[in-house]
């Protein structure tokens, strides 16, 4: 049943029955036992049973007893210096559970929780496990219409914020996702957690539910007005800003500076700094659109620190990392860095990404395949969602520098039609762009053009890497149509954004569209010119393949000229 149900499964009243008799059959004192041991789950040990039956002074014979009625069966523990055991069968544990009243269950549940929190140190979990817990004590408690004086809510929460927030951090983001969500259930009305609401505002973009983070946004932003709370105002605005930088891109970058601009001085006068790395992120954000790839970083290293005084377990690696890939930084500095954060024990997708195509950018393709495959398989393990997108983005970029644009084509398809999917407009106008390059490079014009034009009408107009990028792939198709003076136009305007960025890799790649469009009209010496630039600019950043590519362009073209 439960594995041909799509939702959660019902099971049929004569099959309870027929579990409650089974159990009826059992001695009160077993019986006792079995729930108390039915409170912890389908997995449970000795200590919580006798933690939770402290008037049964013989709880080991009991579950010897339950082990000869094939009820319950011996289990490697969980914890160190415990006896564990599982269920026959997890329905067999839910009859059990289900016997017990729902006062019973929350003054149980609030039991094992605090045996745990003195026993479980050296779970990797704990933090999730006792948050169900607590929480499933204020559930019944509320239920009962039991009042408590928010204590045991507040502990949940904190359980809950906490396993949820590194989730996020790890990647998971649907579990992120439910954690948090949980964690804001229990939140008094009248109160806001402003760390928990932004902590859930990112989990919900990055589950793919990026309108859902919006709204929530935009709700925060009526309720920390309502409330007086600017600070957490501030942040609702800024990062509903940052949202709309996403997923209606234009203007939104300019909007998000000039309110960064005002809450800036006041973060900084207060001291909040949780508040501070709020702030920095969405500046990092900017500089982003801006392409302004080592101020990114910057920023971003600015929150890192801001987020450790704020006790937040983010560092913004993956945004680090970026910065480090599109900017200056040459590869085998950024392979430097990501190797000094793997030997911290940081493991992050994103991070294996930016070192699979940065090893992609010196040849060793192998290795890169070797990556990406066991991302893909992770990042699919969690739900997919933006990260699946953005990866799939990814393995185009691969692909295409592998010289196999048909595979780059397929991937730049499929996540497209996942970005549009999500509403992400910004991601989808630079893949829009990418997929054009791919198609230009299967001699597919036509397609190569309208792919081209749908960048130009997806991206925000400040967008500096969207703006370059449709521009040269329309060049070059103008190009290879003859009309040159059109071609000319489009690709220095492509130059002439890049002039404003730190897109060295992009840049050096606008020089070499240049090179193409002028090469096609017949112009040698100054095509020549503009794939030294493109040369220059790859050697700097350390991109073997295209360097060697790009030399390979350069050499007829300098032999033409020296005749």
């Amino acid at each position: 049943m439960a594995g041909e149900a799509e939702g959660e499964v019902v099971v049929p009243p004569t099959l309870q029955a027929l579990l409650a008799a089974r159990l009826d059959q059992l001695e009160t004192a077993e019986r006792s036992v079995l729930e108390r041991g039915a409170v912890e789950g389908e997995i449970f040990h000795r200590g919580a049973v006798q933690a939770l039956a402290p008037d049964e002074p013989q709880v080991t014979p009991r579950l010897a007893a339950l082990v000869r009625k094939e009820v319950i069966r011996p289990n490697a523990p969980q914890l160190p210096g415990e006896d564990g055991f599982r269920f026959r069968h997890l329905l067999i544990r839910d009859a059990a559970y289900d016997a017990l009243t729902k006062a019973t269950r929350a003054e149980l549940h609030e039991r094992f929780a605090r045996w745990l929190e003195q026993h479980g140190a050296t779970l990797v979990e704990l933090d999730e496990i006792l948050g169900y817990h607590l929480e499933q004590a204020c559930r019944y408690r509320r239920e009962l219409g039991l009042d408590d004086d928010g204590a045991l809510a507040a502990a949940a929460q904190r359980r809950l914020t906490a396993s949820g927030a590194r989730a996020g951090v790890r990647g998971d983001n649907l579990a992120a996702v439910n954690l948090l969500e949980r964690a804001v259930a229990l939140v008094p009305a009248d109160d806001i957690d402003l760390a928990l609401e932004m902590e859930l505002l990112d989990a919900l973009r990055w589950a793919g539910r990026g309108s859902d983070a919006l709204a929530s946004a935009r709700s925060l932003v009526e309720r920390a007005t309502a409330a007086g709370d600017r600070i957490a105002e501030l942040c609702a605005r800024i990062k509903e800003g940052w949202l709309r930088l996403t997923l209606e891109p234009e203007g939104a970058t300019e909007q998000l500076a000039v309110l960064l601009d005002e809450a800036l001085p006041e973060f900084e006068e207060t001291g909040d700094d949780a508040a501070l790395s709020v702030a920095y992120a969405a500046l990092g954000q900017v500089r982003n659109t801006q392409g302004q790839m080592d101020a990114l970083r910057d920023a971003y290293e600015r929150a890192a620190v801001h987020a450790r005084r704020a006790e937040s377990p983010h560092e913004f690696l993956g945004w680090q990392a970026l910065g480090r890939f599109i900017g200056t930084t040459p590869f085998s500095e950024l392979l430097a860095w990501l190797d000094e954060q793997e030997a911290r024990g940081v493991r992050h997708h994103r991070l294996d990404v930016r070192r699979l195509l940065a090893l992609a950018m010196l040849g060793r393709f192998d290795e890169a395949r070797t990556i990406m495959k066991d991302v893909r398989t992770k990042v699919a393990e969690r739900g997919g969602g933006l990260a699946l997108a953005s990866l799939l983005g990814d393995a185009a970029q691969l692909a295409l520098l592998a010289g196999d644009p048909a595979t780059a084509a397929e991937s730049g398809s499929e996540a497209l039609r996942l970005y549009d999917e999500l509403g992400e407009q910004a991601s989808a106008s630079t893949e829009a762009g990418m997929l054009a390059q791919a198609l230009y490079e299967l001699d597919r014009l036509d397609e190569a053009a309208t792919w081209a034009d749908r960048a130009a009408e997806l991206g925000a107009s400040d967008d500096a890497i969207t703006q370059m990028l449709w521009r040269r792939v329309k060049a070059k198709v103008l190009a290879c149509r003859g009309e040159h003076a059109e071609a000319e136009r489009l690709a220095r305007e492509a130059l002439a954004i890049g002039d404003e960025t730190d897109l060295l890799n992009d840049v050096a790649d606008a020089y070499a569209d240049l090179g193409e469009v002028l090469a096609l009209a017949g112009r040698a010496d100054e095509a020549a010119a503009a794939f030294a630039e493109a040369l220059a600019r790859y050697e700097r950043k350390e991109n073997l393949v295209m360097a060697e590519r790009t030399r390979a362009r350069l050499a007829p073209l300098q032999a033409t000229g020296a005749r």
